[in-house]
């Protein structure tokens, strides 16, 4: 059922706060203990909504997980007796198609519902088509019935070929993160050599790569966009211990909110060079001072934010017209894009947005200028942001997009005004704790409530 909160906004966000781990790493790392008979060990485990479902989808493979500590999860895969993945869970979510990787390099077969998730253009799963056609997988689409929602479930199935050569050349046609993500399990679980050139390198894939290392595959190439694999097969797979970093995205997002309401943040544990330098970097543009306090960041948002289009460092896309796109690691992260534009909304100046990665990545901002945002849209992937702004309140039902959704959740925090925002839930399914923490800020906010209540 859905949920709202009521934000009064205009406090200024003070205190010390903990990111939350990152989901985009634990996911990944969850499918791969299909990968072995033995134990795996996963410490600091978040309670978003995709983890429970993840965990869920596991046990129903007949997989045993001990999950009465959070803090130190404890799954076997010994008793694994399916390679079909639940159809009411597995549509819910696009991280189910990870299960394919792992499950192909144990039993030769995967079937996996068509997944869903946020609708981010048309983000289909050609990806994974591709580089596992590559790697000589026959994939057929297959009826998978109905689901509890009395809707018709597609499967994919994925087949691994009879032989399997002992080396693959493969160029993605893209650089997706998933993607890399399954082929790197499925190479890691065969006896084959893989080379992968294309290769996301995001952090998540870094910790994963590192994961599967551990458990016994050799691999060269670590965070580069070129990487070797050399298989260990499933019999050798060994045990480990995984345990996610922060994640890179909530950082950003606190960032942002000591921005925005004038406060300030200290960030525990985020003082991580190789994830947030690049994300320091760019809102440094907008004139916001972060500095490092050991294995802190400290973030004072009591400053004037502006852009100034000849010092700032921002290409123009015209004159006094700054203008910013995300980009694949190490670029700017496109989940970070919407809180970018919150931040934006609130700085004196204007700022081009170029979304190129999403058909649809720019709707939510119509939600933005709902509440007093004065942002023009220039066609489905361009706007243009003027600042600042004072944000009026109102009621609102943002996209149903977890960054769409925090984007709002921000601007409704900024200014002394009250914000009705509905379907906050799904924020749940990446930050299960954000609406607490915040309250621990200082934020005033009633909820959340059930609709109806």
């Amino acid at each position: 059922m859905s949920q709202y909160v009521i934000i009064k906004g205009g406090k200024k966000l003070k205190g010390t706060v903990k990111p939350v781990p990152n989901k985009n790493s634990i996911l990944p790392a969850l499918c791969a203990c299909l990968l072995t008979d033995k134990e795996i060990t996963y410490k600091g485990v978040p309670q978003s909504t995709d983890v429970l479902k993840m965990l869920e989808m596991l046990k129903l493979l007949g997989a045993d997980v001990n999950d009465s500590d959070f803090n130190k999860i404890k799954i076997s895969c010994k008793r694994i007796r399916s390679c079909r993945v639940d159809k009411d869970l597995g549509c819910l979510i696009r991280a189910s198609i990870m299960f394919a990787g792992p499950l192909l390099a144990r039993f030769g077969i995967a079937e996996i519902p068509v997944p869903g998730g946020c609708v981010l253009g048309k983000r289909s799963i050609a990806a994974h088509i591709d580089s596992f056609t590559k790697a000589g997988i026959k994939t057929e689409f297959i009826d998978g019935g109905k689901n509890r929602n009395n809707d018709d479930t597609g499967y994919v199935r994925f087949t691994t070929p009879e032989k399997i050569q002992k080396k693959y050349k493969i160029w993605q046609f893209e650089a997706s993160v998933t993607a890399t993500e399954n082929l790197l399990m499925y190479a890691a679980g065969t006896d084959s050599k893989f080379e992968i050139t294309e290769a996301a390198s995001e952090p998540h894939v870094i910790e994963l790569t590192k994961m599967l290392m551990n458990m016994g595959a050799h691999i060269n190439g670590i965070g580069s966009n070129k990487i070797e694999v050399k298989g260990k097969g499933t019999k050798k797979i060994r045990s480990c211990t995984f345990e996610p970093q922060p994640d890179p995205v909530d950082i950003g997002g606190l960032m942002v909110a000591a921005a925005v309401t004038k406060g300030k943040i200290r960030i525990k544990g985020a003082n991580i060079p190789e994830i947030v330098d690049g994300i320091i970097g760019c809102f440094e543009k907008f004139n916001l001072k972060i500095d490092r306090a050991g294995k802190d960041l400290v973030v004072d948002g009591d400053i004037d934010l502006f852009i100034d289009p000849k010092t700032t460092g921002f290409p123009l896309a015209a004159d006094d017209l700054p203008k910013m796109a995300p980009r694949p690691w190490p670029g700017f992260p496109v989940d970070l894009l919407p809180v970018l534009i919150t931040l934006a909304c609130k700085t004196k100046g204007k700022l081009l947005v170029h979304n190129w990665m999403y058909e649809t990545g720019l709707e939510f901002v119509k939600d933005l200028n709902q509440i007093g945002a004065n942002i023009s849209m220039l066609d489905s992937q361009k706007v243009i942001v003027n600042g600042p702004v004072a944000f009026k309140g109102g009621q609102i039902t943002p996209e149903a997009i977890i960054q769409a959704c925090k984007s709002v959740f921000l601007a409704a925090l900024a200014d002394d005004v009250e914000t009705t925002i509905t379907g906050v839930d799904i924020l749940k399914r990446r930050y299960p704790d954000i609406i607490e923490n915040y309250k621990k800020l200082g934020a005033n906010i009633k909820g959340p409530f059930e609709i109806g209540q």
